[in-house]
């Protein structure tokens, strides 16, 4: 197989050889497959096989010459020696790698035998160096089809990575670039051998062609045929021994990018409407999240400081066809004006930003959710109402950046108010608020507070393992009738401390220690509460049934009810 890909060259190589000596040439592969072969003098081709002359040759590896067939005990063995034309014959092995992969012979006919023979050691040297040659073709062409699978494995590897790459001679003219690269700058044209600075005239590139100074992930915006280019570049030198041989340029868009992150985890969601069912979220406003969740309106989520603004809004990024991009949540409350306004549009000398980047440009093609929106300065609300009308970001000594962002704002404080004092940017205000979606107080929706308390009981009890916690009807009264001010959230933490708490039965007197009722109203309802729980008691002991009946009746342990006799001195 090794001879077969040289052919081409074996056969130049038999012709000239054929021509010096005049006499047949034939080259055979180490499978006795004829490579190349002249034939003047011969009328048809000699047979060859395993134990034919150039079979031996192949086999042992040794140089057999002949000076007439007549005198060679194998030729005369040979079913062919009446019909072969031969009369002399040298042949020398072909190696490569110290294998035998073929061999040469010349065919002598009888008029050429004084002449070929009469020095048959030069005759032997000669064929000997055009073995060697042969060898070094062989060589040659392996080289060449292993530089070729390096470098058909380099192109299957580059084309397989996201980013975009391209690598140029020490001068800067293209020699390879993958397909994200033709996606994103050269569509419509073949790179190939181009100045890289023809292609992308930036003056990043400039500036590395002139000094080679490598740099990673640099921010750049380039824009060619209407078509931008938003993301990072990094310039490197390609070093052979020690010697400049080359550049690699790498393009990474801010869409990779964003993609990464949600690999990783990054300010990703997988919440679902149908996390939020059960008393989470009532369903009617599950309903209108939903039919808002397939556009992309911008949308204001308001009610009250825990009544699950955030939960919402990542159902809502869940829905949407946003899904595979980044959930941003940006939090303006409590955090330093300067700090908000670098997480959100970015500055390239900040360490507290992804790259310079800003939280708009991270949630590019993504949903972004401002929490507390009512918390943001005035200046920054301003910024804001640009990027909602043009989809642009502007940064000081950069070009518009274009994002595609779905904006989703919560606020727990009535924001017309607010506009009215001036205490918030009214064209703001006009721009999100036109889609509001209103989430009620706990204390208004007493159905999905039933299905909170007992959802989060279980929950609770499960991971506490106290499947037998129950509430008493009073306490049950007295979850039921508390305003929760900090709806969903504290009653999560709040049946999450009291299963953690409690043990038993949980009664109106346990609840005490959770801060349920104001002082006042507590200590009201809870003397109410003893009063007729000590009434109870006493009526049931006095119709004189057993105590086992009367714990039973009371929904109560024996133990407690001795607790509850002792405490009320009956």
């Amino acid at each position: 197989m090794l001879l077969a890909e040289i052919k081409n060259d074996a056969i130049k190589f038999a012709e000239v050889i054929s021509k010096i000596l005049e006499v047949d040439v034939l080259i055979v592969d180490n499978n006795l497959k004829t490579i190349s072969n002249t034939y003047h003098y011969p009328d048809k081709p000699m047979t060859i096989h395993r134990m034919s002359i150039i079979g031996q040759v192949i086999t042992s590896g040794n140089t057999i010459t002949i000076d007439d067939k007549d005198d060679y005990a194998t030729c005369r063995e040979c079913s062919d020696f009446m019909k072969c034309d031969m009369k002399g014959f040298i042949c020398v092995p072909i190696r490569y790698k110290g294998a035998v992969v073929g061999a040469i012979a010349l065919i002598v006919p009888e008029h050429k035998i004084p002449h070929v023979f009469s020095n048959v050691n030069n005759s032997i040297e000669f064929l000997e160096r055009m073995a060697d040659l042969l060898s070094s073709k062989i060589q040659n062409s392996d080289d060449y089809n292993n530089l070729n699978l390096i470098k058909r494995e380099r192109e299957v590897i580059m084309d397989s990575i996201d980013y975009a790459m391209v690598s140029m001679d020490e001068l800067g003219y293209i020699t390879y670039y993958n397909k994200r690269f033709k996606q994103y700058f050269g569509e419509n044209i073949d790179c190939f051998g181009m100045f890289i600075r023809d292609v992308i005239p930036h003056k990043y590139l400039t500036e590395f062609l002139s000094n080679y100074i490598e740099f990673s992930d640099r921010l750049i915006y380039f824009e060619k045929d209407s078509r931008p280019f938003y993301g990072f570049l990094s310039c490197m030198n390609i070093d052979i021994n020690g010697s400049r041989g080359g550049m690699l340029f790498i393009f990474k868009s801010i869409s990779d990018v964003n993609i990464q992150l949600n690999e990783i985890g990054y300010s990703n969601t997988r919440m679902t409407f149908k996390f939020l069912e059960g008393g989470l979220i009532p369903e009617q406003v599950i309903e209108e999240a939903k039919r808002l969740s397939v556009t992309s309106k911008t949308v204001l989520i308001s009610g009250e400081t825990g009544a699950g603004e955030e939960l919402l809004a990542k159902a809502m990024h869940t829905f949407s066809d946003r899904v595979n991009n980044c959930f941003i949540t940006v939090n303006c409350d409590g955090t330093y004006r300067e700090l908000l306004e670098e997480s959100l549009f970015g500055d390239d000398r900040s360490l507290h930003v992804v790259g310079g980047l800003g939280k708009l440009q991270l949630a590019h093609k993504g949903t972004i959710y401002f929490y507390k929106i009512d918390q943001m300065p005035i200046y920054l609300q301003r910024r804001l109402v640009e990027v909602l009308k043009t989809g642009t970001i502007y940064r000081a000594g950069m070009h518009g950046i274009k994002v595609d962002v779905r904006m989703i704002f919560s606020t727990s404080s009535d924001l017309a108010g607010l506009v009215r004092n001036g205490l918030f940017d009214d064209e703001l205000y006009y721009r999100i608020s036109e889609n509001t979606i209103y989430i009620p107080p706990l204390r208004q929706d007493k159905e999905s507070l039933c299905q909170l308390i007992d959802s989060s009981a279980r929950f609770y009890k499960e991971k506490y393992d106290k499947k037998s916690l129950s509430f008493d009807i009073q306490a049950m009264d007295v979850l039921l009738n508390y305003s929760w001010p900090g709806n969903r959230n504290e009653l999560e933490k709040v049946m999450d401390n009291i299963v953690y708490r409690c043990t038993g039965q949980v009664t109106s007197g346990d609840l005490a220690q959770f801060n349920l009722m104001d002082e006042r109203e507590s200590a009201i309802k809870l003397s109410l509460i003893r009063d007729l729980e000590k009434e109870s008691i006493a009526a049931l002991l006095a119709s004189n049934i057993n105590k086992d009946e009367v714990a039973k009746t009371l929904g109560i342990s024996r133990a407690t009810l001795y607790r509850k006799i002792k405490k009320y001195n009956l």
